[in-house]
């Protein structure tokens, strides 16, 4: 998906909060800033490409800039320990849930809302975890997706934030009691914002429950470019029966790969008007997208 209006306001504000976590000097800020304000696409001027190809440009900057190639390593390992402390909870409540796939999602897509750079006018996850009946996700959607699930036996997933990862393993945990799949889970190579690694997926045991591998990807995006994935991650997507990918930045990459329809399913946590429209989901919402 290409960026829209809403982008602009959207990815500035992301760049000057990395630029005050990065920066202490409030000048080197003010000068990066003036740098990040030239971009193309946040003048107004290229609505011709997605918002991971932009973030890419405003992370690159901040990183060579500052010297530190993972300036939120703790944010991350901070939203990884809250979200485990949180999963006894939600696991608690999938295991007492009427129908526990459904609670598992649930789940899965708010630890989506467990992202440091997007504001979101909803409750935090821990409060989104306790109102977990509350929640709605289009119920055709969800049917459509467990149709794809029941006809899986490999399935390829991608994941997006820390913290939202727990989520996930208790996603995948509630799919092996329901159905005979064989999971691979994807996570970022190099760092960029608060997307999970290989490191962080190991941290938080997500090989329990999935073969764990980096997408290949050598440079910093927040999503998933089918071209610069590694070669084993290639012939994954080509060869698995059923593709997941968690988060919007993923949703604005997949949904340029057309050739991928009717094998991938996006969950994402409605966060601004760009990815929640196209859906006709409200603002806050829970997204299930079979593409």
């Amino acid at each position: 998906m290409h960026i829209w209006p809403d982008c602009v306001p959207c990815i500035t504000k992301m760049a000057l909060e990395l630029a005050r976590l990065a920066f202490k000097d409030e000048q080197r800020v003010l000068q990066y800033m003036k740098e990040v304000l030239r971009l193309p696409p946040l003048r107004g001027e290229n609505w011709n490409t997605i918002s991971p190809m932009v973030v890419r440009e405003i992370w690159r900057k901040v990183t060579e800039e500052s010297g530190n190639d993972d300036p939120m390593r703790e944010i991350k390992a901070e939203q990884n320990q809250k979200a485990l402390e949180m999963y006894p909870v939600a696991k608690d409540l999938v295991h007492k849930a009427s129908d526990r796939f459904v609670a598992a999602l649930k789940l899965a897509i708010v630890g989506n809302s467990l992202d440091a750079m997007v504001s979101v006018k909803d409750d935090t996850a821990e409060g989104l975890v306790k109102s977990l009946d509350s929640l709605s996700m289009n119920v055709e959607n969800v049917k459509s997706f467990r149709e794809r699930l029941s006809k899986a036996r490999t399935i390829l997933y991608f994941t997006d934030n820390c913290g939202e990862i727990v989520f996930d393993k208790l996603f995948l945990e509630t799919l092996h009691t329901l159905y005979d799949v064989k999971v691979t889970a994807v996570t970022r190579t190099v760092p960029i914002l608060n997307d999970a690694l290989l490191i962080d997926a190991e941290q938080v045991s997500l090989s329990s429950v999935a073969t764990l591998m980096e997408n290949g990807i050598r440079d910093a995006i927040a999503g998933t470019i089918v071209a610069e994935v590694s070669p084993k991650v290639r012939s994954l997507i080509n060869e698995s029966d059923l593709l997941i990918a968690k988060g919007v930045g993923n949703y604005d990459a997949f949904t340029e790969e057309t050739w991928l329809k009717g094998k991938l399913t996006m969950l994402f946590h409605g966060k601004c008007h760009p990815c929640c429209d196209p859906q006709g989901a409200p603002l806050g919402g829970l997204v299930v997208y079979n593409f």
